[in-house]
């Protein structure tokens, strides 16, 4: 029988003082400060959610104290750790007979080919826009197949999905209503780290256990038909069994085929994300924060507005939360640049049945200096929001100089400011307090560029009224230059 047990072979993709290397998870918390986990965006979140999940069971600092104390540390308490993995270190053999990990014992059939762990099948149209699907599949590697469930658990999407023989919501082999994976329904934030260490724990604010909190290996394998039930604290949900999969490997261990169902189902997984994960980011009203514009550009000053706790009709994310808290204990270096990786799923239908991509933002927020000052924040808060402000005013006047419906104006690529200001962005957030002026200046800048003001006649007439109505929303706004020092 295969065997590949995911605490002592290697599948991680990280990056060590050597170069790239797969490591075992086991290894990957030893080394966590040794280590980077070296994955594309939307793999990294996903196996960062797994591994924090690993840590918070085995070792979550309970407050403040402790997480402080484990920051400053080295590295990550091995021994606490290590005995954790050595009292559920049956339940990682990914070719378990009672336990597989992550998967359902009790699915048996395989009922699709290895393409199934394929992120690009699960888009509308996926062979015209993925040649590859349309080969014979070759057998996958254990490897790369636990990155592939580990994918599938938490970035799948809704909708109409076999069901399992032994289901009773099945109908001609089909369940429907299926709730797509937690990081699909979601907006999602996390602070990167020079380390995996450091990255694990940005992530994870300090608490404890509520009661019948626990990960996937801590429960039996689930049965086979679809469950409709809530998860009961982080570490489940950052481990929902979303779908029933069960992998299935041939003479050399490799992964052949798949089975895959319905699996767990919440009444409303924005809900239990927006309630659960810490990496949640979302609007004033409770929806999962935009981070592009209709044109479809990255709106990279966007996560920093969250970092508004003076109004009630701002929006949150925990992780920003917690780190503004480490800052202003000075537990991080106040010189120490933080920046935001940001991944928004987007669906071809309201149904969320099916994905037409994953948007990925880096975003970076600036010294923890800055957030560490209550006054220095808000003036970052307030730079973040001057995009926005500018962009409604552009777009209401545009839409009237030219006779075009808003939403016509919104998603027009000419009329939108962020390509201008990506990189002013970035300017600013390295240096705050001395390069206001100039994030102001490029947004002035920004704004003339998108009016089009070289024009003649009635087209400059036109353009004249989008600049000064977006001249308008800065009205104001014009900082006075400081030189504080950053690292002080």
């Amino acid at each position: 029988m295969a065997e590949f047990d995911l605490l002592t072979r290697p599948w991680l993709p990280v990056v060590t003082g050597e170069g790239p290397a797969r490591v075992p998870m086991r290894e990957a918390l030893e080394r966590a400060h040794e280590v980077q986990l070296a994955a594309p965006g939307p793999e990294h979140t996903a196996l960062l959610r797994l591994l924090l999940a690993l840590h918070a069971a085995a070792a979550r600092p309970a407050d403040t104290e402790q997480w402080d104390a484990v920051w400053r540390a080295p590295s990550l308490d091995a021994d606490r750790i290590g005995a954790y993995l050595d009292m559920y270190a049956d339940r990682f053999d990914l070719f378990g007979h009672q336990h597989p990990f992550w998967q359902c014992a009790h699915v048996t059939e395989a009922t699709q080919d290895v393409r199934g762990l394929d992120v690009a099948a699960w888009s509308s149209g996926a062979p015209q826009f993925a040649q590859h699907l349309m080969r014979a599949p070759e057998p996958m590697d254990a490897a790369d197949a636990a990155v592939g469930l580990v994918m599938l658990q938490v970035w799948h999407p809704g909708g109409i999905r076999s069901g399992h023989p032994a289901d009773p919501a099945t109908r001609a082999g089909k369940v429907y209503g299926s709730k797509p994976g937690p990081l699909s329904t979601m907006t999602h934030l996390r602070i990167t780290g020079t380390c995996l260490k450091d990255e694990l724990l940005l992530n994870c604010p300090p608490g404890v256990r509520v009661p019948g909190d626990r990960p996937a290996w801590e429960r039996y394998s689930p049965a086979a038909p679809m469950c409709k039930r809530e998860p009961a604290g982080p570490l489940d949900w950052w481990t929902w069994p979303n779908r029933r999969v069960r992998l299935f490997a041939d003479e050399g261990g490799r992964v052949s085929g798949i089975a895959l169902h319905d699996g767990d189902r919440p009444d409303s997984p924005d809900q239990c994300a927006a309630r659960l994960d810490p990496g949640a980011a979302l609007t004033g009203r409770g929806t999962r924060l935009a981070v592009a514009d209709g044109a479809g550009h990255l709106l990279p000053w966007v996560p920093a507005t969250l970092l508004d706790n003076s109004r009630a009709d701002a929006g949150s994310c925990a992780v920003l939360d917690h780190v503004t808290a480490a800052a202003e204990r000075g537990t991080l270096p106040p010189q120490m640049r933080l920046e935001a990786t940001v991944l928004r799923a987007e669906h071809t239908t309201g149904h969320r049945a099916a994905l037409s991509g994953i948007i990925h933002l880096s975003a970076p927020l600036g010294p923890a200096g800055v957030l560490a000052d209550a006054d220095r924040r808000a003036r970052l808060v307030e730079a973040a929001r001057l995009p926005w402000q500018v962009q409604r005013e552009i777009t209401h006047s545009a839409a009237d100089a030219l006779g075009l419906l808003a939403k016509t104006v919104q998603s027009r690529a000419d009329l939108s400011l962020a390509p201008h200001l990506t990189a002013g962005w970035e300017e600013f957030t390295d240096a705050p307090d001395s390069e206001a002026d100039r994030w102001w200046e490029c947004l002035t800048r920004a704004a003339w560029q998108v009016s089009g003001a070289k024009g003649s006649g009635s087209r400059a007439l036109s353009a004249a009224r989008i600049y000064v109505a977006a001249l308008g929303a800065l009205e104001g706004t014009a900082p006075a230059t400081t030189t504080e020092d950053l690292t002080v």
